[in-house]
């Protein structure tokens, strides 16, 4: 395989999924938007993390680790005085290639957060009020690009089982933003 091409593969295998949770998403562009945002995302956030949290790390991800906003979360909801909404049940430990799946799509997000900082910014809020997991993803293109690294370099490498799942993790985020 050529430099990158994991990556692209992913990106074709889950091309649609990502405009299904792109379009479940929206655009925020009011505060009570924004809040619907945050509620979502923390829905499908809280859950996953603590489910990584718990994760046996397979030798092949070595050193690296995800960027962490669950803690952000909670304090951007504590700001506008919004409950910690019910979390999805996740599944239990993930095997090495689902686990790459899933970090593809959390890190994956470093890049979209980018643009929904500069929208929650228009709103308003910063890296000290209201948007502070926005501000830690807009943070994290270095950590996107450790885990690429680690993507291209994981083997043994199941294309279809990475993909599935991402397929999953796309899924779960989907199913937040469409409650």
């Amino acid at each position: 395989m050529h430099e990158g091409e994991r990556r692209w593969q992913l990106r074709t295998r889950t091309a649609d999924a990502h405009a299904a949770l792109d379009f479940a998403v929206g655009a925020f562009d009011t505060l009570p938007s924004y809040h619907r945002y945050l509620t979502a995302m923390s829905a499908f956030r809280l859950p996953l993390e603590r489910q990584l949290a718990a994760q046996a790390w397979p030798v092949v991800i070595g050193d690296w680790r995800p960027r962490r906003i669950a803690d952000h979360l909670l304090h951007d909801l504590a700001d506008f005085d919004l409950p910690i909404p019910q979390t999805l049940a996740v599944a239990g430990s993930l095997g090495t290639p689902e686990l790459l799946g899933a970090l593809y799509v959390l890190e994956g997000s470093t890049l979209g957060a980018r643009v929904l900082f500069g929208r929650a910014q228009q709103l308003g809020l910063s890296a000290g009020f209201g948007a502070r997991h926005l501000a830690v993803q807009n943070d994290g293109v270095a950590t996107w690009r450790g885990f690429l690294g680690v993507l291209e370099t994981a083997e043994p490498f199941d294309l279809d089982r990475v993909a599935a799942g991402s397929l999953d993790v796309f899924a779960a985020a989907t199913l937040a933003f469409s409650v």
